[in-house]
């Protein structure tokens, strides 16, 4: 049995008194029956097995044959796994309990360029898919968090007005015009930008014009209580990123690490006791977040359909 593990202590006190202080978790607070990233498909070479940690279990996979093969999965005492490879991923439907079968394929993204993963980069961060999630669904933090030459500064701070809408076990900021990074207008002019959030920990961003898609996917996977990789994975039809993509890895990895380091920072924050505030509006996102987590568990519980608790809102912050 896994050590019971405090979810977001970091996140206790909020404004909103009818939000629980924390979600009613069984055991270490991540959860199961869902499909999760196990690793990209090109890193499981023909013929080849990989073990590797989901979700604190133990698990082996394995291609056999030539690439075209598909990959079985075990966990460490050898029971069976579904495994799923699509649009160039490899995941695995981690169960609540054993022999549980999923209801569903895994998460389709229909990226762009025949679905053919373009560019992924990946870091570990030191904590729990509740943090790591945390920091990915915070609208604010990019100036401070992420300094370069191409990003935006807390020196450049805008007034900022979203809208949003309940999607599939998450939601979604409706399609809008990027104000902040020139970074969009690489592959062309009139841009529109659609963001959506799906738990456990999918972030998915779809770029596009009239001629060219750019879809980047973030995905949190957990490794157990207090690791969670998180891989950037993008998906491109536009010759100009294909071009630039030697270059990525200099401004991607940076990116990435600066997220390792606040989040170690925030973990040692937390040994001492420190606690936080969520606040509106900025923090709403994760608000859903744990509102979707707690119907999630509640549905399970009471045997009945989940029912998406976000309502169609608009969110203003600085950043």
């Amino acid at each position: 049995m896994t050590a019971p593990f405090p979810v977001s202590p970091m996140f206790q006190d909020t404004p909103d008194a009818t939000l629980d202080a924390a979600c009613p978790l069984a055991d270490d607070g991540i959860l199961r029956d869902f499909w999760y990233v196990a690793l990209p498909a090109r890193e499981l070479k023909a013929g080849r097995s990989q073990s590797l940690s989901v979700c604190g279990l133990a698990l082996e996979l394995t291609r056999t044959g030539d690439a075209a093969d598909p990959v079985t999965g075990q966990s460490g005492n050898g029971e069976a796994l579904h495994v799923a490879e699509q649009e160039g991923l490899i995941w695995v439907f981690i169960p609540e309990k054993p022999g549980s079968a999923p209801a569903s394929a895994p998460p389709a993204f229909e990226g762009p360029g025949s679905a053919k993963v373009r560019f992924v980069e990946e870091a570990l961060l030191p904590c729990h898919i509740d943090d790591a999630a945390y920091g990915l669904l915070d609208p604010a933090h990019g100036p401070y968090v992420h300094a370069s030459p191409i990003w935006r500064s807390s020196k450049t701070l805008k007034d900022k007005a979203k809208s949003y809408e309940p999607s599939e076990l998450g939601f979604t900021m409706v399609p809008h015009e990027p104000v902040n990074s020139k970074l969009y207008n690489i592959i062309g002019g009139s841009i529109r930008v659609l963001i959506a959030f799906r738990l456990p920990g999918l972030r998915i961003e779809r770029i596009w014009n009239e001629k060219h898609t750019v879809l980047g996917v973030t995905v949190l996977t957990p490794i157990d209580a207090s690791r969670t990789v998180i891989r950037q994975v993008f998906y491109w039809d536009t010759p100009v990123l294909t071009a630039i993509k030697p270059i990525a890895r200099l401004f991607t990895r940076p990116f990435l690490q600066q997220d390792v380091h606040i989040m170690a920072l925030r973990q040692k924050g937390l040994a001492f006791g420190a606690k936080g505030m969520l606040i509106r509006d900025a923090d709403q996102l994760f608000i859903w977040y744990q509102r979707i987590k707690k119907e999630i568990l509640d549905s399970r519980a009471q045997g009945r359909e989940f029912v998406n608790p976000v309502k169609p809102a608009t969110l203003r912050w600085r950043t």
